[in-house]
């Protein structure tokens, strides 16, 4: 019989310090007003920082010893609109406010702020737009920039006339003014008259970039320094306190300062016209009115920078101008990508999470919670139930373990994993046998670390985990409500007896979950956790959005490495082989805590080397640098497109093979990616017989194509499977009967007659002004060959089409893509570069992994190279 040990432990969060303040309503009014404001400030920061970074908890150092919470009271100043968010706890001298991240959807404002420093004119005031005013003002001058062109749009110069600006104009043009001389004007919508202060610069400071801020963002105006606002009577600026070259110096110089954030090509600051109308006294100089004519900004200007703040590796840091940019973020328009559809919107989560999109014919959030995390009603339900089988009936004693731990619970959903630190991009710790985490009603959810030991280091493991996997569940996950997550110990012993440690982990009872559909909410970001992942797809869908994992690409992942420490994976095009490739890699890294120098990626492919390096995650090299060095480092290899392999150069298999089992006792990993289909030679791949290939994983889901081009695909995929290559083996093949294709997304496919060079560079010319003006992108286009030798006698002439057709979105070469292989390369929009002298044994092939690449147009061009034409099959399909 074995035993256990129960630690509990404090949770770890993310915490933000509010500094030291005096408590208590009664105490707090008897303050000195500037010392409140100053704690008031430092602890709204604070909680506004935890609101934009997921939650967190604030600390507060109490100040006054004979502090009583119940009789007191607590006496901060907080924003109303902070406070649906926050939970209060006193321990000991420390007052602690636990902050839930700021809800997208139910404030209508992606970020938490304390004021936007954004002004405008409300009649004659002059006042701060809040958050949602904020944004909907930034709305509108997104719009307008839009409807530029538009004859009925609304010019601002043709804005009805405002009397008191006429005024105020010439008023400007003046040289001279008499002290309390009445003005024919007051203050309007276009007009603001100030007083100088006593602190002459202080007062300058404080509240001219205000109004400046407030003329910019309406039509424009006039400001004048030295005119009484009620009675429009002209003061001025003594001569005493200053000449009039150094109060516009100073005016100058507020301005120059105050930010600005363009929404359109222009990046120039506020523009301003400064003037010093000289003030007489009975025919004495007596000082100086300043004048400031202020024009309508083109996007918007900020009186400062923007008062919202964040977390950034446990210090605080304020958003600055990002914070047009954040407040205005919204969904991503996918018209380059028809096939995805969003599964959840940014806009009704959290300030850090993105949009989570999947293919419009898989399975959304919500299913995908059903099938895997299900919360079973009056019962504990253990899940993925192969995890569970698989450690319970490797590690004696652990179902014993997890029964009596569980007796507590009438209901929940206990998940396991060989690791949650891996699963959640972390090394793995030796000696943690599973993870599992409990969610279940009426508790805060409990992250169990059973380990075959007990100490300290287990127990920073395990906080470590609880908080990384609290913060994704609400910054990647984008779970609004509260959340926290408790990190026990435990040790599997050789006796039943339990110990638990003496300190108990702390919640507001508020976070407790009360209703199943606070549970299932969980569960849900806890799928966007676990399958979502940041696409390495180009343009829209590169670091603003999440894309799900399907249910084989999941699977895959699920696997333990520890036993499966070789596997082949047969997959159909565009079924993701390479995205898995890289999680493989990334998986390798956390379970076996190796550094990038120990992993190996070979591929066949010079572009797809280069974009993998640059994940800085592995050593990538291709086949012909893999056979000439000896990789004395290498533990783990990874193998993508090895279809395409040769033997030229040697027996690659048999040295990879080798280089893995380097250590008999524990040998290293190798994943071998493949897709029979899309083969590119006749010579040997170096592949071992099939049926050596064990074991074997098939990822038959096609998911990148629209429907013409699927159907194509199928199509060649039939031809090559009756006409197999002959260094193909045709039980292979058979993999295209268990192709899933779910139709349902619109697709271009054309094929044109033979061409030459200088047709076919038209022909790419015209259909990319034409797709461009359509809203796709340069990105979006790749223009593909077979061969390198190929590309340099069409890649210039198709540059020149271009710049012939004066295409704006073309302004550079490097803004298209050409590039000499079918494999490792996808976009929205492929033309496929077809000599007709094409090599008849594999041709199919070939066209395959050209068609392949293509997400919704695809346009393929035979061409005639000079040499003698062959039969041109491609009629046949």
């Amino acid at each position: 019989k074995k035993t256990y040990f129960i630690l509990c432990v404090w949770v770890l969060d993310l915490y933000a310090h509010g500094g030291k303040a005096t408590l208590g309503v009664r105490q707090r009014a008897g303050m000195d007003p500037a010392q409140r404001m100053r704690q008031n400030e430092v602890i709204s920061q604070a909680v506004c920082a935890l609101l934009n970074s997921g939650g967190g908890v604030v600390k507060v150092e109490i100040e006054n010893e004979d502090y009583n919470y119940e009789c007191d009271g607590v006496g901060l100043d907080l924003p109303p609109l902070f406070r649906n968010h926050l939970e209060e706890m006193l321990q000991g001298k420390l007052f602690l406010i636990f902050v839930n991240s700021w809800n997208v959807a139910a404030s209508g404002v992606r970020l938490a702020t304390l004021c936007s420093n954004l002004y405008h004119r409300c009649g004659t005031s002059t006042e701060v737009m809040d958050s949602l005013e904020a944004l909907q003002f930034l709305r509108r001058r997104v719009q307008a920039l839009g409807n530029v062109d538009d004859p009925n749009s609304l010019n601002p110069q043709e804005s009805p006339v405002d009397i008191q600006m006429t005024l105020a104009s010439a008023l400007f043009g003046e040289q001279q003014l008499q002290y309390l001389e009445k003005l024919n004007f007051t203050e309007s919508p276009h007009v603001v008259f100030q007083m100088f202060s006593a602190d002459l610069a202080q007062g300058i400071k404080e509240r001219l970039p205000k109004c400046v801020s407030a003329l910019a963002n309406s039509e424009g105006g006039y400001v004048f320094f030295g005119v009484h606002d009620k009675t429009s009577q002209v003061v001025g600026c003594e001569k005493e306190k200053g000449n009039h070259s150094s109060l516009l110096a100073m005016i100058n110089g507020c301005i120059r300062k105050m930010p600005v954030h363009h929404f359109c090509s222009q990046a120039h600051k506020v523009q301003c016209d400064l003037r010093s109308l000289e003030v007489y006294d009975k025919g004495a100089f007596r000082g100086y009115v300043c004048a400031i004519k202020v024009d309508r900004f083109c996007c918007a200007v900020f009186a400062k920078a923007p008062d919202s703040w964040e977390m950034r590796d446990t210090q605080m840091n304020g958003v600055c101008l990002l914070y047009t940019q954040l407040l205005f973020l919204a969904s991503s328009e996918l018209s380059s990508f028809p096939q995805m559809v969003i599964s959840r919107s940014m806009l009704d989560t959290t300030p850090r999470s993105r949009t989570v999109y999947r293919h419009k014919n898989m399975k959304c959030v919500e299913e995908l919670q059903k099938n895997y995390f299900p919360v079973q009603p009056n019962r504990i339900s253990y899940i993925p139930e192969s995890i569970y089988k698989d450690l319970v009936s490797e590690h004696k004693g652990l179902r014993n373990l997890i029964n009596t731990e569980m007796r507590s619970f009438s209901q929940g959903t206990l998940i396991f994993s060989h690791s949650w630190a891996v699963d959640l991009g972390l090394p793995r710790k030796q000696g943690v046998i599973c993870d599992a985490l409990l969610i279940s009603p009426n508790n805060v959810p409990i992250l169990y670390t059973i380990c075959d030991k007990c100490d300290l280091g287990y127990r920073r493991y395990s906080m470590t985990v609880a908080y990384t996997l609290k913060q994704r569940l609400v910054n990647m996950g984008g779970y609004p409500g509260r959340l926290g997550i408790i990190p026990l110990v435990c040790q599997l012993g050789p006796d039943q007896r339990v110990r638990t440690g003496l300190e108990m982990p702390i919640y507001p009872e508020s976070y407790n979950f009360t209703t199943v559909q606070q549970m299932e909410a969980l569960l849900q970001s806890l799928v966007i956790v676990l399958f979502g992942f940041r696409s390495f797809l180009p343009g829209e869908l590169n670091s603003e959005v999440v894309t799900l994992l399907t249910d084989q690409q999941y699977q895959l992942l699920l696997k333990d490495l520890c036993k499966s420490r070789e596997l082949f994976v047969h997959g159909s095009p565009g079924s993701g082989k390479t995205t898995l490739a890289l999680r493989i890699m990334e998986k390798i890294r956390n379970v076996f805590s190796c550094p990038a120098d120990n992993i190996l990626y070979i591929c066949e492919n010079q572009s797809l080397k280069k974009f993998v390096s640059k994940r800085n995650i592995c050593q990538a090299v291709t086949r012909k640098t893999f056979m000439k060095k000896t990789f004395a480092n290498i533990q783990h290899i990874v193998v993508d497109g090895a279809q395409n392999f040769r033997t030229e150069d040697g027996d690659w298999y048999t040295k990879a093979k080798s280089i893995i089992q380097r250590r008999r006792d524990d040998p290293g990993v190798l994943y071998v990616f493949l897709d029979y289909f899309q083969t590119n030679h006749l010579c040997c791949s170096g592949l071992p017989d099939l049926q050596q290939q064990k074991p074997v994983l098939k990822l038959t889901r096609m998911l990148r194509n629209g429907d013409n081009i699927a159907n194509y695909l199928l199509d060649i995929m039939q031809q090559i499977s009756e006409n197999p290559p002959p260094n193909v083996p045709p039980e292979a093949l058979r993999m295209s009967q268990e192709l899933e294709w779910a139709p349902g997304v619109t697709g271009t496919l054309e094929i044109t007659d033979d061409l030459n060079l200088e047709q076919m560079a038209i022909f790419v010319a015209e259909k990319c002004e034409r797709l461009w003006g359509a809203g796709y992108y340069p990105r979006d286009v790749a223009v593909l060959f077979n061969k390198s030798r190929d590309t340099g006698k069409c890649k210039e002439k198709i540059l020149l089409a271009l710049r012939r057709r004066s295409v704006s979105q073309f302004s550079e070469e490097s803004s298209f893509v050409v590039v000499h292989q079918f494999s490792g390369m996808e976009r929205s929009i492929v033309f496929g570069i077809i000599p007709v002298e094409s090599e008849t044994a594999i041709f199919y092939n070939l066209l395959l992994c050209l068609a392949s690449r293509a997400r919704t147009h695809l346009y393929i061009i035979k061409v005639s190279l000079g040499q003698p034409s062959m039969v041109a099959v491609l009629e046949s399909l």
